[in-house]
């Protein structure tokens, strides 16, 4: 249960809030379970904070501090978090059409989390765990993925825009109907990926792992588009039609 004192706090307001933890800095802050719902908690510091299981849900948290906080569970449907989120644990945590534009997320765990509809616009998510996450319909347009563990991932309709997809692990992911135009997709392990009806025009897949991955038409015989797509010859276990 959340620090009912800790509440009181927050609910005078950011201002207040952070002088106490700039006050405080080793009290350990405990919302778990919290009613934060609609709160305006813009540039608040909640480094550190357990919210695991919080409701967040529209919470404003522009440029608040989220880094290393845990929100296993939480509920952040519509949230708007465009600050730091690095190395915070969001594993099962709902985020549907959730919004993370500009933010840091680097390192961050979001294990089966759901973000359907999200919005991860230019977010940093350098050596993340998405693994297992459903972010079907959500934006990656120029994120960040380097060296990021999406295996098993449902990213069915998603919009990966020119992101850098590079030594990322999408093993058994599910990417059937994603705008993958123009990502950076060099040295990525995708086998065993469903590509059907992905767009893959003008993605750079050399040195990528394409070994057992599907593609070509989908149950409704709409086909897979290569138009484009670059390094395929040197790229790993390419199935021999695709170099025909």
């Amino acid at each position: 249960m959340a620090d009912i004192q800790q509440l009181r706090l927050l609910e005078e307001g950011v201002d207040v809030w952070n002088r106490w933890r700039d006050q405080h800095p080793d009290i350990e802050i405990d919302f778990q379970e919290a009613q934060l719902n609609i709160a305006n908690l813009r540039y608040a510091n909640l480094s550190k904070a357990n919210l695991a299981d919080a409701d967040l849900y529209h919470a404003n948290l522009i440029e608040a501090n989220l880094q290393y906080a845990n929100l296993t569970r939480a509920v952040l449907n519509g949230a708007i978090a465009t600050g730091s989120l690095s190395h915070a644990n969001l594993s099962e945590a709902n985020l549907y059409s959730s919004i993370f534009n500009f933010a840091d997320m680097s390192y961050v765990n979001l294990q089966n989390a759901t973000a359907i509809a999200a919005n991860f616009n230019s977010v940093n998510l350098q050596g993340a765990n998405l693994q297992n996450i459903n972010a079907s319909h959500a934006i990656f347009w120029q994120t960040n993925l380097l060296e990021t563990n999406l295996n098993k991932a449902v990213f069915w309709g998603a919009k990966f825009y020119c992101a850098n997809l590079r030594r990322s692990l999408l093993q058994e992911t599910d990417l059937s109907g994603a705008d993958l135009s123009g990502a950076d997709l060099r040295e990525a392990d995708l086998s065993g990926a469903d590509l059907r009806e992905a767009n893959l025009s003008r993605v750079n897949l050399e040195g990528a792992n394409l070994e057992g991955i599907r593609w070509g038409k989908d149950v409704r015989g709409r086909d897979t588009n290569w138009q484009n797509a670059i390094g395929l010859q040197s790229a790993l276990n390419v199935p021999k039609a695709l170099l025909r």
